[in-house]
């Protein structure tokens, strides 16, 4: 139905088409049954925690990688719509900051110092922290609110955050050797590339899982759904008068009723040989 429509393309039918989609996929609801067996599926998928071969070792770090990029790509534009366009924007595109976004870089910087000091930071801000910033920040004549602080400490702590996880990302890179082997090394801790090969390997169990089931049960409990919806509008005289529209149709019409009253002319002149 979505395919691009040809000349010879009948376009009669349309109207009908697409009302049966629609109300086919609303009457379509996926088989409670299948739900569970998924659920169980996806547990048992989850459950496995042994890589055996480099290769997933190495698939693993790139969704894992590919997962900490978009994070990361999120939070840089989210930074930048909190702190506005830096230098290199406003003397390229004559843009400026506001008061707000002002504030904001200032509050920024104000952060990514302390963060610098201590690159171990957990991931919220004790009260005594925020009272510094605040007053750091009133020395240099900038006010700020203490709900400010956190807002923009969520957003540079998850850059830090996502930062730090794909410098460690790279360095699992050459980690399959010690976990292969179960060498403890702090440095080389990939207890994350695991947890990534375990959500990548039951996204794929799962989306193999759902094709079997749409081509073996869904497909048909579809098809069902469409034939009932036919029926249904077969026996509704005002949806098919909405729904079939044109010269054609109308023509149609009037073809039939011209047969309807040629068979009745045709009996009643067969009525008046008889009697004669």
């Amino acid at each position: 139905m979505t395919e691009p429509k040809g000349k010879e393309h009948d376009d009669i039918f349309d109207k009908l088409k697409e009302a049966v989609k629609e109300e086919s996929i609303k009457r379509h609801k996926w088989n409670d049954f299948a739900e569970d067996s998924l659920r169980v599926i996806q547990h048992n998928a989850l459950e496995d925690r042994s890589i055996s071969d480099k290769q997933q070792w190495d698939a693993a770090i790139y969704f894992m990688e590919e997962a900490l990029q978009a994070r990361l790509k999120d939070t840089e534009n989210a930074i930048e719509n909190m702190v506005g366009p830096d230098w290199k924007k406003r003397w390229l595109y004559w843009k400026n900051r506001t008061q707000e976004q002002c504030v904001h870089n200032e509050t920024k910087n104000e952060l990514e110092k302390m963060l610098k000091c201590n690159e171990e930071h957990p991931a919220y801000l004790a009260s005594d922290e925020i009272t510094t910033v605040r007053k750091n920040l009133e020395s240099r004549g900038v006010e700020v609110d203490p709900s400010l602080i956190k807002d923009t400490w969520h957003q540079v702590y998850r850059r830090h955050f996502l930062k730090t996880a794909l410098n460690h990302c790279n360095l699992c890179r050459r980690g399959f050797y010690y976990y292969q082997r179960h060498f403890v090394d702090s440095e080389l801790e990939c207890n994350d590339v695991v947890l990534f090969w375990r959500i990548q390997r039951m996204l794929a169990i799962t989306a193999n899982t759902l094709r079997q089931q749409l081509t073996n049960t869904e497909v048909r409990r579809l098809e069902k759904n469409v034939k009932e919806v036919l029926e249904d509008f077969a026996e509704d005289g005002e949806k098919k008068i909405k729904l079939l529209t044109g010269k054609r149709v109308q023509l149609a019409e009037d073809l039939k009723k011209v047969r309807e009253i040629q068979e009745k002319l045709d009996a009643f002149i067969e009525a008046l040989h008889q009697e004669k």
